[in-house]
């Protein structure tokens, strides 16, 4: 029997439209914390390498500059059907998306953006601004909502990690990948554009980390029960024993949030050599960043990202309908239209060096072949074996092509 094609789901979204309202200013403080919770906000970090070295191992002939891979018979299906029935995904305001965030309910929001400064504004904002009650703490949390977004090729570090550490930051440039350190903490990601986000917005009371992904291989089982789709003890998501989806969590101001990533068809050949692995021979790491632990990765066998996000909120709707049984409603956004002071801000703070490579923790790094000992602390020089380095930026050192092949050889 033919499965159901995502084109039917797209009928649904004549019911999706909203008036527009002039925007609003709202101030912002990207500060938030909550360190009791500290040790639980860990981001993917599992993800993305089989064997990773900084030699480049791809094709001769492979077009490192593709971002988008060839349409499926599906997504031109749906293309066609879009444009013959003028089907149009209205986009919120500024004021209205602040009205639905701060309203209670539940929702399913989805990001028609690839820059991911705005996506993960965006789930920032998301998740800040989501309502929670000491009155409800002990019935379901009434507020649940469900963000998609896809970015374009990017590798994503915690917020408490290393960029030297954790990338290659000459393979990313040549690459054309765009760096980015997130709000939150955990580990290192590489997305584009056949790599679906998702999160999952909860209270803290409700929150476990295996829940959501539990609820991701249950819906992907009904939609086809061969699927070779199980979770490993981390709750990472594996399709034939290979790692497809990994996750990361957040608990602040008594919510949490589950956001992780599905690979669907994403272009895997040119995710190697990107990622640090975890020892490289001469150099020595001492930090607390967060470690990114590297697996073998698969995409998942679904017809598209859509059919992926389709199935999700097929299954949304379903499980979290509630006893009222009102259909959850599915809202879109994107930057130029979907846009306010807070998350204009919380982007231009993602863009900056200065929050891009002048935090993180402290670190010490030895390059033992050259016998060069640096101690480092929000990116600047502090301690060092050589002369004239103490006070300078470590970015400069990776930007100083003598300085970097005297002490790097490459490996950075």
């Amino acid at each position: 029997m033919l499965k159901r094609c995502y084109i039917l789901s797209k009928l649904n979204t004549f019911t999706y439209k909203s008036q527009r309202y002039v925007n609003t200013k709202v101030p912002f403080d990207i500060n938030e914390t909550d360190d009791q919770y500290k040790g639980i906000n860990t981001m993917y970090s599992d993800m993305f390498s089989q064997s990773l070295s900084n030699t480049n191992t791809k094709d001769d002939n492979t077009d490192i500059s593709r971002e988008t891979n060839p349409l499926s018979e599906c997504d031109k299906l749906n293309k066609e059907f879009q444009d013959l029935f003028q089907v149009d995904n209205t986009c919120l305001s500024g004021k209205e998306l602040e009205h639905k965030v701060t309203s209670p309910g539940r929702f399913i929001l989805k990001s028609l953006s690839n820059n991911p400064y705005y996506n993960l504004a965006l789930e920032d904002y998301v998740f800040r601004k989501t309502p929670v009650s000491k009155e409800i703490s002990h019935d379901v949390f009434p507020n649940h909502r469900l963000l998609f977004y896809i970015n374009k090729k990017c590798a994503v570090i915690g917020k408490n990690q290393t960029v030297w550490q954790e990338v290659y930051l000459s393979e990313l440039q040549e690459q054309s990948y765009e760096l980015l350190r997130r709000l939150s903490g955990g580990g290192a990601v590489i997305h584009d554009l056949g790599n679906v986000n998702y999160s999952f917005i909860t209270s803290r009371n409700e929150f476990h980390s295996s829940f959501f992904n539990e609820l991701i291989v249950k819906w992907l089982h009904s939609y086809d029960e061969t699927l070779p789709v199980t979770l490993n003890k981390r709750s990472d998501i594996l399709f034939d024993g290979k790692k497809c989806g990994g996750s990361a969590f957040k608990i602040a101001q008594g919510k949490a949030y589950h956001h992780g990533t599905m690979l669907v068809n994403s272009d895997l050949g040119n995710f190697h050599g990107l990622l640090k692995a975890k020892d490289i021979p001469g150099i020595k790491w001492d930090s607390p960043s967060v470690d990114s632990v590297r697996s073998n990765v698969s995409n998942i066998s679904l017809k598209s990202t859509d059919n992926f996000m389709d199935i999700c909120i097929d299954g949304f709707r379903t499980d979290f309908k509630g006893a009222n049984h009102h259909e959850i409603p599915v809202y879109f956004c994107n930057e130029d239209i979907t846009i306010n002071d807070e998350i204009n801000s919380s982007m231009n703070t993602l863009k900056d060096d200065k929050w891009k490579y002048f935090n993180g923790p402290k670190f010490d790094v030895a390059f033992l072949d050259k016998q060069v000992f640096i101690s480092c602390e929000k990116g600047i020089i502090t301690k060092c074996n050589i002369a004239g380095l103490e006070g300078k930026a470590f970015k400069t050192l990776w930007e100083d092509k003598k300085v970097y092949r005297n002490i790097y050889q490459n490996k950075f």
